[in-house]
């Protein structure tokens, strides 16, 4: 029988992405890559997440004679895309295990018909020799493969139904393929060319600078400076949407309970909830209701949020692809956003762990199947649970995939029946396994590469959107500096507020530019060898175990800060390391960077942005004048300038940096706090943060236009105890009605210089 064929709707890609898309203009990239699809060439595309993959194929469908098949292992994403196409009245469908038997066959036979353009299917389906006897008789006029990064088993999600769609490609008449993914590595790349047998397919690597998103790694000492970041974050974007992932469901309970007491309206997402519980708070995420969703990585896939103002990894992820592709959900509107990766040593065995448990060792693959050997052939009441009491140190997870691995094998088969597990034995008790010992070994040697690969992102204080594109096989049109990401432009305006108004204070006897080259030094000495808390300890004159076998106590440099604490030492190893002083390789030892070896040899001064932080932080009594490249620009121009105080409160945090005086002197010279926002590039929060830290310190700020009497009052009693620096989310849900945060940090400004004038209004 001839095969059925399927007329193009549309007779150009322009007309097409008018008429049937409803869209003016192709997205970057994009043209080229479909211009290859309708002239029939085979291509490989690696484009990220939100950057237009899906109309690349799409497009072409409705273009091109015969049916579309898309294989995607998505269900949810399957049932997005095509609701979004009929909604359009395009012909398109999908096939797979939510719908019902019947409705499987319905849609298969108007395939046949030629009724349906595009059709999506999970790699399973090919299993089916009913589906394969089908597809012979309709016209295939492309094979787009989604999420092409599964067919490899170097990839971070490798799926073995995808390494046999090669073989599938074959049973079809090779037609003309299209492979996608939003993560793939060079050597990923060319396993998947090869998985697939496209010798001379296109290669088209587009979209990974996303010149919107500033990416940052925040190297945090414990879970208190993770969760104090994330609140200073999610404050910057005060009731828009963020996402902060976490490794465990048992972490996304903790850090969410953690958020819960600091900002408004956070929501959970884990694979431990039951659907309902998931729907609900996916919807009132994307509904906004709760606009800060914390979840596993089981969260994101499918889901189009375009207004995503920040991602958060709470613990350093996996792999460099997976890292990417859930950060790149953040700013998909092309407006600026945040993707801060939180990272912390100890957070290696978390994903050393799931290595363990997914790829296990030879033994321990041997000693479980000798428990389900002893059981002998046939059915027993035995889940993985029974089997990892009886082996010490094999955590249940493990057994689990052992399990999953013995009945791809046909080895047994397991499940539960009503409520009960059972695991059948189908093999004989003196067979042998058919285990693919070398591939097991090979697949955990990438999982551990690719950790060392995140590590080695968060570690290095290169370019970060650069190390992303050259990690993809792309090359940067920026060059070595993206000026969008904390390596090539410092920390953050809400990270350096985090400084300002923690009110941390270290005491020292020394100015500031000393204690910055005795902790140069310190690093200098150590050679690269040793992490903060041994230098630190060096540094305080410590006669620790550690520092004595090392030798550190006959260094110059031992105990030169013997006047300070080691903690304070410790966090200002890390503050000297964020400002570029300081490098930390991937085992966590710090060494010198080409800029601190000048600073410490007094060849150079130290940053403007450490000068604005140390002078916050060390109480000394020798600080030396702040180097004239730290003076703000508004400070320089108008030097003659008197800036007027209000009265002193009763308790201050001093002098403030330049960067809240120039808000100040813009304030004074009549601006509004919108147009110092845009003026500044800054924040309309951080203006506002500036406003309330500047009245906290005694400064006059004019707000008497946006005081609200109402909301006075109530802030009276309600805020009666609150002081600046501590959360505004308690004051906001005592509020009736309630207010915006704008609102309500111009009317505590009102308070604070209430406060400060010794008038309570009643």
């Amino acid at each position: 029988m001839r095969p059925a064929a399927s007329k193009p709707l549309a007779p150009t890609l322009e007309t097409g992405l008018r008429d049937l898309f409803g869209l003016s203009e192709f997205r970057a990239g994009q043209r080229e890559i479909m211009d290859a699809v309708v002239a029939g060439d085979d291509t490989l595309v690696i484009m990220p997440t939100g950057a237009g993959k899906s109309l690349c194929y799409q497009l072409p469908a409705f273009v091109r004679e015969g049916v579309t098949l898309v294989v995607s292992p998505l269900i949810a994403l399957m049932k997005d895309q095509v609701d979004a196409l009929e909604a359009r009245g395009l012909p398109a469908a999908f096939v797979n295990s939510s719908i019902s038997t019947s409705e499987q066959n319905d849609r298969i036979r108007a395939m046949e018909r030629g009724e349906l353009k595009l059709v999506y299917v999970a790699p399973e389906r090919f299993q089916s020799r009913a589906f394969l006897d089908a597809l012979s008789r309709v016209h295939i006029g492309l094979l787009a493969i989604d999420e092409a990064h599964c067919i490899s088993q170097w990839g971070h999600d490798f799926r073995p139904d995808y390494r046999r769609l090669g073989e599938v490609r074959v049973a079809l008449g090779e037609p003309t393929t299209m492979a996608l993914t939003a993560t793939a590595t060079p050597v990923v790349q060319e396993d998947i060319l090869a998985g697939l047998g496209l010798s001379t397919a296109n290669l088209f690597v587009r979209g990974f600078e996303r010149p919107n998103l500033f990416f940052e790694v925040f190297h945090s000492r414990g879970n208190d400076a993770k969760i104090e970041r994330v609140v200073a974050l999610m404050e910057e974007h005060a009731g828009q949407s963020g996402v902060v992932y976490c490794a465990t469901r048992r972490q996304v309970d903790e850090v969410a309970d953690a958020l819960g007491h600091k900002i408004p309206d956070v929501g959970r997402y884990h694979g431990g909830l039951g659907d309902r519980d998931r729907d609900e708070a996916q919807d009132a995420w994307m509904s906004g209701a709760r606009p800060v969703l914390v979840a596993t990585n089981a969260f994101g896939m499918g889901v189009d949020k375009s207004d995503v103002r920040a991602v958060v990894h709470y613990n350093v992820p996996g792999s460099l692809e997976a890292y990417y592709q859930e950060a790149g959900r953040a700013g998909r509107d092309g407006k600026p956003a945040n993707c801060l990766m939180l990272f912390n040593h100890a957070d290696r065995g978390i994903h050393e762990f799931f290595t363990d448990t997914s790829f296990p060792a030879r033994e321990t693959v041997l000693s479980i199947w000798e428990q389900l050997r002893r059981l002998g052939s046939g059915t027993h009441a035995v889940t993985p649970a029974h089997i990892a009491r009886k082996l010490k140190g094999v955590h249940v997870l493990a057994v689990e995939t052992v399990f999953r691995s013995l009945r791809y094998h046909d080895h047994i088969d397991f499940g539960v029946r009503d409520g009960r597990g059972w695991v059948a034995v189908t093999d004989a008790p003196g067979s042998a396994l058919r285990i693919d010992w070398a591939e097991l070994n090979n697949r955990r040697r990438i999982a551990q590469r690719q950790l060392e690969d995140v590590v080695q992102y968060a570690s290095t204080r290169a370019c970060r959107p650069g190390q992303i594109v050259r990690y993809f096989g792309g090359e940067a049109s920026f060059g070595d500096s993206c000026g969008s990401c904390d390596a090539c432009s410092g920390a953050p305006s809400y990270a350096m507020r985090i400084v300002m108004e923690s009110g941390r204070r270290i005491r020292s006897t020394d100015s500031m530019d000393i204690v910055v080259k005795k902790l140069l030094a310190g690093v200098a000495r150590t050679k690269g060898r040793w992490g903060a808390h041994v230098i630190g300890g060096m540094l305080r004159g410590s006669r620790a175990k550690k520092v004595l076998k090392a030798r550190l106590d006959t260094l110059s440099t031992h105990g030169i800060m013997a006047s300070m604490k080691q903690d304070d030492i410790v966090y200002l190893l890390d503050v000297v390391e964020r400002h570029g002083l300081v490098a930390r390789n991937t085992h966590g030892s710090l060494s010198l960077t080409q800029e601190g070896g000048a600073v410490m040899r007094g060849e150079a001064d130290m940053p403007a942005s450490l000068h604005a932080v140390l002078e916050v932080t060390l109480s000394s009594s020798k600080r030396r004048a702040a180097p004239a490249k730290a003076k703000s620009t508004a400070a320089a121009k108008s030097s003659d300038t008197v800036v007027r105080r209000a009265p002193k409160a009763v308790s201050t945090s001093g002098e403030v940096a330049a960067t809240y005086l120039e808000t100040l002197q813009l304030l004074n010279d009549g601006r509004s706090y919108d147009e110092i926002a845009r003026r500044r590039d800054l924040t309309l929060s951080s203006v506002l943060r500036h406003m309330l830290l500047l009245t906290a310190n005694g400064y006059a700020v004019d707000v008497e236009q946006h005081a609200d009497a109402a909301v006075l009052g109530q802030l009276r009693e309600v805020a009666a105890d609150w002081s600046f620096g501590d959360p505004l989310s308690p004051l906001i849900a005592a509020l009736d009605p309630p207010v915006s945060y704008t609102a309500l940090k111009l009317n505590l400004c009102k308070l604070l210089q209430e406060r400060q004038s010794g008038i309570e209004k009643k």
